[in-house]
């Protein structure tokens, strides 16, 4: 069995990497949260542009950047999604070299 004190500092070390985590989530969805309310404006703004009877010079240079911003924004989602599955493979990664490090004491049978 572990002594008090490294038993305490597993379990807070646990902790922070769980508080650390929900971190991560909150920014995440955040972000994600932000570009569904800036999708949503480009939608409607889109929507005008299309509904016009007649777009100027100045309106069609902005639906080529509201254009652009879509990609950009689509850009980095795939990042955040390529990140995501990053951190799952280190986790996974963890894990493993975890059990190997202390292994679960298997039952005898009778």
């Amino acid at each position: 069995m572990l002594p008090l004190a490294r038993r305490e500092s597993s379990r807070s070390e646990a902790e922070h990497a769980a508080t650390e985590d929900m971190d991560h989530l909150r920014v995440l969805r955040d972000k994600v949260g932000r570009f569904r309310e800036e999708i949503a404006d480009i939608r409607e703004l889109n929507d005008q542009f299309r509904r016009a009877v007649r777009n100027d010079a100045m309106a069609q240079i902005a639906q080529g950047r509201r254009q652009e911003r879509l990609q950009a924004i689509q850009h980095e989602l795939v990042q955040l999604t390529d990140l995501g599955r990053r951190m799952d493979s280190t986790e996974q990664v963890k894990e493993e070299h975890r059990s190997r490090l202390h292994p679960v004491k298997q039952k005898r049978s009778a």
